[in-house]
């Protein structure tokens, strides 16, 4: 991170700078030590505006403010065909998704480590993504009789996708998120 990068609210640059290192290391593989050092601060700073690496876990992801970001409405064509106004929103969700894979990295990585930290803020992160998109559904495909099954169908190929993106480094994301939404768009073509 340059100096230019550099939030003007310490706590703020606290969070980026832990960010970067729980996405390269893993949030069990960075001490609040090696973050205090790569934030040039003391590690006493660093428990004055997070008690514990849970609580400081718990911040990084809070800070992205998905709830908020959620809500927004998505660029939809109401006029266009129903598989592929799901499409849109897919592959909208899924670009998204994948501004944000640091997050993603980190929480899915440590959980399948058994860290047992990052579970509540994992579940309180699709806590959020599920009725979100419920809603993207109910919205962007009205005339689908249940947005319910259909968004949590949506969710797994997003999940999908994201651990293609993994295995898959040389494709591009966007040929992924097409891949993905294609079996979706599929069910509710006439």
């Amino acid at each position: 991170m340059t100096t230019a990068e550099v939030r003007p609210n310490q706590r703020e640059h606290i969070l980026d700078v832990a960010l970067r290192l729980m996405s390269e290391r893993g949030s069990t593989g960075t001490s609040m030590r090696q973050l205090a050092n790569a934030c040039d601060l003391q590690v006493a700073a660093i428990y004055h505006s997070f008690p514990s690496k849970d609580a400081l876990l718990a911040a990084v992801v809070a800070e992205r403010q998905y709830g908020a970001r959620l809500a927004d409405p998505l660029p939809i064509d109401p006029a266009a065909a129903p598989g592929d106004r799901l499409t849109a929103v897919f592959v909208t969700v899924f670009e998204g998704a994948m501004e944000e894979q640091s997050i993603w990295r980190i929480l899915i990585g440590e959980a399948m480590r058994g860290e047992s930290t990052v579970l509540p803020v994992g579940r309180d992160l699709i806590d959020l993504l599920e009725p979100a998109a419920i809603g993207w559904v109910a919205e962007a495909v009205p005339e689908v009789a249940n947005p319910r099954d259909l968004a949590q169908l949506m969710v797994g190929q997003m999940l999908t996708g994201f651990i293609r993106t993994v295995f898959e480094p040389d494709t591009a994301h966007r040929q992924i998120a097409l891949e993905c939404a294609r079996p979706l768009a599929a069910l509710v073509e006439d």
